[in-house]
């Protein structure tokens, strides 16, 4: 007897984008008026979970450091469990793009990072300066949902420099759009696939800073159906040169929502429909489950903003976050008092 094969298929794929460590809501950052942060997200993707437990969940960038909750894990804690991809192993993440900010507390930390999650971190781009192998082991991953063979390709934002290649010890940043049509070919001729994503930690504006956004170009790369882009901490939802595009704000204030509906055509499927839309963190409790798992790292993160141990290290080193600094300025207690 034949399997049963489904005619028409709708598959769910959920995006977050540039967290940067944001996993409570707190008045610190004068957010006062907006729900935001991975307990309050988290929410939000079980509850779709439970509608669609084939669902997809990426992340696009930048969820490592911001916080500080991050900064504090970075400096005095990176022996333990990464406290944000404890949250992304608990969600099931499927794969998540490297953005440049998780880069910034060094190579090993990042490394050691990857190997404790449970998921790949796709960036075809981030690449050996020797053997042009991707230097975090995948490019692209394979997923195969309701019976539709999808491609999920992960680049990172090319990096700037004056002169040359943009060069972190080993690793080289190759150019995120001819990184991307070399690699879409690659798996359309080796992977036949229904739905091809584009996970990239990257948007449309070209003037910002340290990083070179290519959105714009990368939208003219045909065998691209979906567009997951981040860094510029916009909301965008729309289609653009026949690709959707989707990105999510940032720090957990919105958590992105696509509806792909295909039909069988053949052997494989065709893509008929993509739609998509937010669901905000204000519509969401914040989960119980997340917070526990952060729990005793945000008293010891607390503790230390408190003591003369930050000061001091402040004080000595005037090149460090000045994010941080200015939250330990202006640090009120009652942003945690419900941890009490």
């Amino acid at each position: 007897m034949k399997p049963l094969v489904n005619e028409h298929v709708q598959i769910t794929i959920l995006q977050t984008n540039d967290i940067h460590g944001h996993v409570k809501s707190s008045s610190h950052w004068g957010t006062d008026q907006e729900a935001h942060g991975m307990a309050r997200l988290s929410s939000l993707i079980k509850n779709r979970r439970i509608e669609d437990p084939e669902l997809l969940l990426f992340d696009t960038g930048d969820m490592l450091k911001g916080s500080p909750l991050t900064y504090h894990y970075a400096k005095y804690n990176d022996h333990m469990p990464n406290p944000m991809i404890s949250i992304m192993n608990h969600l099931q993440y499927d794969c998540a793009t490297i953005g440049e900010f998780d880069f910034d507390y060094g190579v090993p930390f990042l490394s050691r990072a990857i190997g404790r999650s449970f998921f790949p971190w796709l960036a075809a781009n981030v690449v050996h300066k020797t053997t042009k192998e991707p230097y975090f082991g995948f490019p692209y991953t394979v997923k195969t949902v309701k019976g539709v063979k999808i491609a999920i390709l992960g680049v990172s934002a090319t990096r700037k420099t004056d002169e040359g290649p943009y060069i972190v010890k080993d690793i080289l940043f190759e150019d995120a759009y001819f990184s991307a049509k070399r690699w879409v070919g690659f798996i359309h001729e080796n992977e036949s696939p229904d739905l091809v994503i584009l996970n990239y930690h990257g948007s449309f504006n070209e003037k910002s800073s340290r990083s070179i956004d290519q959105a714009d170009r990368i939208c003219t790369i045909d065998g691209i159906d979906i567009l997951l882009t981040g860094r510029e901490h916009i909301k965008i939802c729309e289609e653009r040169d026949g690709k959707f595009v989707m990105q999510s704000g940032s720090f957990g204030t919105d958590l992105g929502e696509i509806q792909v509906s295909l039909s069988r055509f053949g052997s494989s499927y065709k893509v008929e429909t993509i739609k998509g839309q937010w669901l905000s963190a204000d519509h969401a409790e914040s989960d119980k489950e997340v917070e526990k798992l952060v729990h005793f790292q945000e008293l010891e993160t607390l503790n230390w903003s408190m003591s003369e141990t930050a000061e001091k290290h402040f004080s000595a080193i005037d090149s460090e976050d000045q994010l941080i600094k200015d939250w330990l300025e202006n640090l009120r207690l009652k942003d945690y008092i419900d941890f009490f």
